[in-house]
């Protein structure tokens, strides 16, 4: 059974899909979002294990989305400025050397999908079909795509959009090559009260254990809160994740000190910690005949700068335009507009994967770097405010949109 044509067929319907699909249609084209579920409930109690830094790139999509509005105000928490502690040295950064008013914005991946299905109910132009994609097939000449879903279905689509995560059935069905590296190691994430107020600030720490970060989050019932991200090698992420919640709570206290967030303890758990493996995967081409990748199935990298998902709505933001501005008569699929996006996305991926992935194995074991040399690496960049800003600049997305 066949079902009518779309102008673009995504396959994924995480934030990355919906955020695309609702970009995309706000233009004017007809878009199918496959695969797509609603979002999981807030907790009425603390916060979800899954939280995201949203930049001010990304931020400025979800206002011109229409989305940012509809996100809960009183869970989404900026953070106004961050302390990295590494070998005696710190570097510090303040919303202010991006003149902003934040550095970025800790938000719920749940509170996030859930504002996107608000603002896609009334979008006309895009169908969200729950079936998933079971098997795709380029057709001749410009006849584009067309999917077979896990329903018995078949929708034609002149440009396919990969979407699909780590695991993307679309890129591997293109034939596209993803170099791989395994850092060994497991995001430990959860969520503590804490004594004392964070005032805005996210700490983190190089150390032994791996790369420790606490993220402030907003108040709950009037008591201040953080969120662990600890990415701590294979062995350690299990031993950790085998803790008792408030056993955890007091291990992360030990590493107050070192963070220099000593005044945040004691920590109380609120719930039990995740985890997931931290990989860098970087798809070798971006675009293929009729077919784009955006999202984890485009790339993946260390989540200690937490630029994950900002590279993803980034791609959307800049396939957006690209697609806006062709040219009268101009098909979406044409090969010159997907060339068009990918150079113009290569730059910040490669920039970031590689500054993460350098960083994670010159603070990680086995570096053959001395301490006292990073440290001064650390301190130097400390001590230049451009240079401050410079990152800073970078970091918020927004010199990649321009």
């Amino acid at each position: 059974m066949s079902s009518p044509s779309s102008d673009l067929l995504i396959c994924g319907g995480g934030i990355a899909g919906k955020a695309c699909a609702l970009a995309l249609a706000q233009i004017g084209l007809q878009v199918t979002l496959l695969g797509a579920r609603p979002a999981a409930a807030l907790p009425t109690q603390g916060y979800a294990q899954r939280l995201y830094a949203l930049n001010a790139a990304s931020r400025q999509l979800l206002e011109e989305l229409r989305v940012w509005p509809q996100m809960p105000p009183e869970r989404i928490q900026p953070i106004q400025a961050m302390h990295i502690r590494a070998d005696g040295a710190q570097l510090a950064f303040d919303a202010r050397d991006a003149r902003s008013e934040a550095l970025a914005w800790i938000v719920e991946s749940d509170a996030i999908e859930t504002a996107f299905d608000l603002a896609l109910r009334f979008e006309r132009r895009v169908v969200i079909d729950p079936a998933q994609a079971a098997r795709l097939q380029r057709q001749p000449a410009a006849a584009g795509w067309q999917v077979q879903t896990d329903d018995g279905r078949a929708l034609q689509a002149a440009l396919l959009i990969g979407a699909d995560g780590e695991d993307s059935l679309v890129r591997k069905v293109s034939g596209i090559a993803m170099d791989t590296h395994d850092y060994q190691q497991r995001g430990v994430v959860a969520n503590f009260l804490c004594a004392a107020s964070h005032e805005g600030v996210a700490f983190q720490t190089f150390a032994d254990g791996g790369v420790i970060a606490l993220l402030p989050l907003a108040p709950m019932q009037g008591r201040p809160m953080v969120s662990l991200v600890w990415s701590a090698p294979e062995a350690l992420a299990q031993e950790l994740l085998a803790l008792p919640p408030q056993a955890l709570a007091q291990r992360v206290e030990a590493h107050l000190p070192a963070l220099r967030a000593q005044h945040l303890g004691p920590l109380q758990a609120t719930g039990p910690a995740a985890a997931w493996r931290l990989q860098r995967q970087l798809a070798r081409r971006t675009v293929a005949d009729g077919l784009v990748l955006i999202g984890d199935a485009a790339h993946r990298v260390h989540p200690l700068a937490g630029q994950g998902l900002n590279l993803g709505l980034q791609d959307v933001q800049v396939l957006a335009r690209t697609l806006q501005q062709r040219s009268a008569g101009q098909a979406v699929h044409d090969p010159r507009l997907l060339r068009r996006y990918s150079r113009a996305r290569a730059e910040q991926v490669l920039a970031l994967a590689t500054t993460t992935d350098t960083l994670a194995r010159l603070y990680g074991a086995g570096s053959r770097v001395p301490g006292p040399l990073r440290a001064l690496g650390l301190q130097t960049a400390n001590a230049l405010p451009p240079v401050r800003q410079l990152l800073t600049r970078y970091a918020s997305g927004l010199p990649y949109l321009a």
